[in-house]
């Protein structure tokens, strides 16, 4: 140690100190979320056009708007559903793409054919990002106040009062009704004076409206001229006069009833098994989910009068404690991982003074990484946090070594070299991550950024802050250890002499060891199983639905009352709400299809959830035989949307031309897939809309009385859904202005209609029939496609998928012209795969040349290499035995064990380099120097991730298969290091 700076140690604690105190600061203000701020390469655009059929739809509005979109620059696929009335398009760009230019060019370029589409076509626009999700979800319920007057609380009341929290981007409001003003015309009435409904609309537009008549000047003022006949409530809208041809004008008083009524609506919302207007929160990318939630409750709790007595205001979705409960989870998992490395440290070092001086490294080097974070615009989430603690046993290595060294007479400076190479070996295999496109990249980036950013400040804890605190504070004598400790270290240092010495004798054993775990390695492969995420519990279930197609609102709403009953029946449930007709996202949505949010409670108190969705599964399906259920989780159903595909592990796409064959496969493909273990929730992509009630004007009368398809529109419209006409403004508010004639669909045919002056029949000028139901199109990149989904349960995605390919193959009648595409979960496993695979090989050449690089041995570094690859076999086996499959997660850990092998390499290399004995001598040496510190790392290392092992704690599932993964390579590389490769070593310097 310098006598410079240790003359200056006061100065260093107290740096160290300030750093700690900053970096803990910095901690606490960075925002927290479950997620990174991912950017996801996808804009969304939702097209309505009033109630157009879909076959009209296709070639009017989605064909224009896919190559309108396929023209921005960077697009890499264009996903299009087309539906009556409406349009969703998905725009997939390459991952890093700017996307608000991405989002700016997609708008203009879908502006520039404005005029191509229908009149009222109406376009919206969305950049799809993790903050398109909400992040808590309110419901509004009362006995005794209308969904119109909770509409409104939410609407006029608590939405401006959420908006004013910092961090909130927008309140969603499902559900309730709207108020409006309505014009019931009386057929009576109309037929007394030969009138029409068109005639009474075309009154009202003409006289409900504010026209300009230009500028004048008066007065020395300037005044803009306005003739105003808008009405301001009941009493003016009663005074419109209505032209009669055969006599005076009549009021629209005495014409029909008007009345302030509740909107006409195709959505239902319910929670906790009565109606209610839902609330969604959403958040700006970068805010803080816990503040957020903190402010809103702090909101509700000082201004009591935002809430009416009689209305009850419930949570149906909280993010923001599954955060919480996460990021307390890993806190505590951190905590009890660095006692247990403690204690594993107090039984080798036996000294108090040292322990503490290699323990206290680990926080001050979690805490000092707080500050690093903040610089790097990061935020505290589930992958920042297992980056700290997977660099947990990599912290405290650092600690050992430089105390074990010092302890046997070393100097730092001697030290150095070997200590800042072994930092790098597990740096360098975290720079291909930074260019790792897709999910794996976007999520994995934060955790291999966090443990660099570790690594890089334990090196100079360690090379600065270790050594001067062994010198001032480590003056102690080792405990002395009983007779049967002794007698054990002494059996298990003869042992290990013993296997070291044959190793290096025998260097063609040690080169059969590595080829035999490499081939045990494959062969675990193989059998392990593979996911794309690990399994996880977030405590809240997506169950989306569709009732049979066509189904009335009525009818739906009916079955799903049943359904509420026995979700109410689980003793695991806590509380839900429900859609129909809506859904919880950027979605378009039919009227018998919607979803359920249901929150459970927590996971100490409950069965796991796996086991509660498979038990609800069966219990809808025979209360509710007819309903088609599919089930998920909300983040991970938010992942899979946002990733361009389809949520689902298992999606089947046929693509082809002719549509009745696509959908006859489709239903082959479902039935294949019923037949496949494990495989739940089938759903054959066929999405039907419903049967239309066309009114075709027959052309002889047409051209008879000079009718017109628009005309006879006007003439039906108030007696189907009313006609909405220019709004009704009182006072800050706006209502609708509907007029609506008496008359059902059996009654239509005696609808009167004005026709060239004559007020004749429906049935005079135009035929009534019901069409055929029509389906949803969807397309990819232009192709027309059937996609057939599944839910898995019980299996892993690989296994299946093997199967359902093999069966498809085999079973599938396929017509000419069809192909067979694989999407969903399973799509981007095997994207992701293919990239980690490429991250597994460059990991492996940047440890070989920086072996290369500090040793300048080409044999020391193809044992290194050999040995990192023979160490896999330990991570496999360890998922092999908890029970888990090679997922994104597992396979990250397994990659950080090419950099903590050639690590641990790196010091046993350099002990034998500096050695000045034979060679034979020289391997055997530093084998046995190194197998204190490597027994120390190992079980401080595996000790410190049992917690993230076990799951313990919220959200910690993410991270098992990772730290699994990462405890079986660290319990196979230390007789690795310790005993194949120096006889690896030996025998190629042979």
């Amino acid at each position: 140690m310098p006598g410079g700076l240790r003359r200056r140690a006061g100065a260093v604690f107290a740096l160290l100190a300030l750093l700690v105190v900053a970096g803990i600061e910095s901690a606490r203000q960075l925002p927290a979320a479950i997620f990174p701020s991912v950017t996801f390469p996808l804009v969304k655009v939702i097209a309505e056009v009033g109630e157009e059929r879909a076959a009209r739809m296709m070639p009017m509005v989605t064909r224009p708007l896919e190559e309108a979109i396929r023209r921005v620059p960077g697009v890499e696929r264009v996903l299009s559903t087309t539906s009556r009335g409406s349009a969703e398009l998905t725009a997939q760009f390459a991952w890093n793409t700017d996307m608000n230019a991405a989002l700016q060019r997609v708008e203009a370029e879908t502006g520039r054919i404005d005029q191509e589409l229908p009149a009222d076509a109406r376009l919206d626009v969305e950049w799809m990002n993790t903050a398109v999700m909400p992040i808590e979800g309110y419901a509004l319920s009362s006995d005794s106040l209308s969904q119109s007057e909770l509409w409104e609380l939410a609407e006029y009341t608590l939405k401006p009062a959420l908006l004013r929290i910092a961090g909130v981007s927008e309140i969603q409001i499902q559900g309730g009704r709207r108020r409006e003003f309505q014009v019931r015309l009386d057929p009576a009435a109309l037929q007394g004076r030969a009138l029409s409904a068109g005639d009474v609309v075309n009154a009202i537009r003409e006289n409900h409206k504010e026209l300009s008549a230009g500028f004048t000047e008066r007065n020395h003022e300037l005044y803009l001229a306005l003739v105003d006949g808008r009405v301001d409530g009941l009493e003016r809208l009663a005074r419109i006069s209505v032209p009669v041809a055969s006599g005076p004008p009549a009021t629209l008083a005495e014409l029909g009833e008007l009345r302030v009524a509740d909107q006409v609506s195709y959505v239902r919302t319910t929670a906790d098994a009565s109606e209610a207007v839902l609330l969604n929160v959403l958040r700006q990318p970068a805010a803080n989910t816990l503040a957020i939630a903190s402010a809103i409750q702090t909101l509700l709790r000082t201004h009591p009068e935002l809430i009416p007595p009689g209305v009850r205001f419930s949570t149906f979705y909280d993010q923001a404690a599954f955060v919480r409960d996460s990021l307390r989870g890993a806190r505590d998992a951190l905590l009890i991982g660095v006692a247990l490395a403690a204690l594993v440290l107090l039984a080798f070092l036996r000294r108090v003074r040292l322990t503490l001086v290699a323990v206290a490294a680990i926080p001050i080097t979690v805490s000092i990484v707080g500050i690093a974070l903040a610089v790097a615009g990061e935020t505290i989430n589930l992958m920042t946090l297992a980056g700290v603690a997977a660099a947990l046993g990599l912290i405290a290595d650092d600690a050992i070594v430089v105390v074990e060294e010092l302890e046997h007479g070393s100097t730092v400076r001697q030290l150095l070299p070997a200590l800042l190479g072994s930092s790098l070996s597990t740096t360098v295999i975290l720079l291909p991550f930074c260019l790792v496109p897709g999910v794996v990249g976007a999520f994995f980036r934060p955790l291999a950024l966090t443990m660099a950013l570790a690594l890089g400040v334990s090196f100079a804890v360690a090379s600065v802050a270790v050594p001067l605190a062994v010198e001032l504070f480590g003056g102690q004598a080792p405990a002395r250890d009983g007779g049967a400790v002794r007698g054990m270290a002494q059996r298990v240092a003869r042992g290990h002499e013993a296997v070291a010495r044959f190793a290096v004798s025998h260097g063609w054993a040690a080169g059969l060891a590595v080829l035999l775990l490499i081939a045990a390695a494959a062969a675990i492969y193989r059998g392990v199983g593979s996911d794309f995420l690990p399994e996880m519990d977030e405590g809240s279930i997506v169950l989306d639905y569709w009732t049979p197609p066509g189904t009335s609102l009525t009818d739906t709403d009916a079955m799903l009352r049943q359904v509420e009953k026995e979700i109410l029946s689980f003793a695991e449930v806590v509380s839900y709400s429900r859609r129909t007709g809506t859904q919880l996202g950027f979605f378009i949505t039919e009227p018998n299809r919607g979803d359920y949010v249901i929150n459970l409670k927590p996971r100490s108190q409950r069965r796991p959830i796996d086991e509660v969705i498979e038990d609800l599964r069966t219990h809808l399906a025979a209360a509710e035989p007819a309903l088609h259920t599919d089930f998920g989780q909300l983040l991970e159903d938010a992942i899979g949307d946002l990733t361009g595909g389809t949520p689902q592990p298992i999606d089947v796409k046929i693509f082809g031309s002719d549509v009745r064959e696509l959908e006859a496969t489709a239903r082959q493909v479902a039935q294949i897939l019923e037949g496949v273990r494990g495989v739940d929730d089938v759903f054959d992509g066929i999405v039907v809309a419903g049967p239309a009630l066309e009114m075709r004007v027959n052309p002889e009368a047409a051209a008879r009385y000079g009718l017109t398809a628009t005309s006879l529109h006007a003439e039906v419209e108030p007696a189907i859904f009313g006609t909405v006409l220019e709004p009704v403004r009182v006072g800050d508010r706006v209502y609708d202005l509907r007029v609506l004639s008496h008359g059902g669909p059996g009654e239509l045919g005696d609808l009167p209609v004005r026709a060239g002056g004559a007020l004749l029949r429906l049935r005079d000028v135009a035929s009534v029939s019901t069409g055929p139901p029509e389906t949803e199109i969807q397309r990819e990149d232009l192709k027309t496609f059937v996609g057939v989904t599944a839910r898995l349960s019980g299996r892993d995605l690989g296994g299946a998928m093997s199967e359902i390919r093999r069966r498809i193959e085999r079973e599938l009648v396929r017509p000419p012209g069809t192909s067979i595409a694989y999407g969903g979960q399973f799509e981007q496993q095997q994207r992701s795969f293919r990239d980690l695979s490429l991250v597994l090989l460059s990991s492996l050449a940047l440890v070989a040349i920086l072996v290369l690089f500090q040793f300048g041995d080409w044999r020391a570094a193809l044992a290194t290499v050999a040995c990192a690859l023979a160490s896999l076999a330990g991570s496999l086996l360890a998922l092999l035995v908890a029970g888990m499959t090679l997922n994104v997660s597992s396979y990250v850990g397994a990659i950080m064990m090419v950099g903590i092998v050639g690590e641990n390499a790196i010091f046993v290399i350099h002990e034998a380099q500096r050695a000045r004995a034979l060679r034979d001598e020289a391997w055997l040496g530093a084998s046995a120097r190194r197998l204190r510190p490597v027994a120390m790392t190992s079980l401080a290392t595996v000790f410190a991730l049992a917690p993230l092992a076990l799951a313990l704690g919220q959200g910690a599932q993410l991270m098992q298969p990772l730290a699994v993964a990462v405890i079986g390579g660290f319990a196979l590389s230390a007789p690795l290091v310790l005993w194949v490769l120096p006889g690896l070593c030996r025998w190629l310097e042979r």
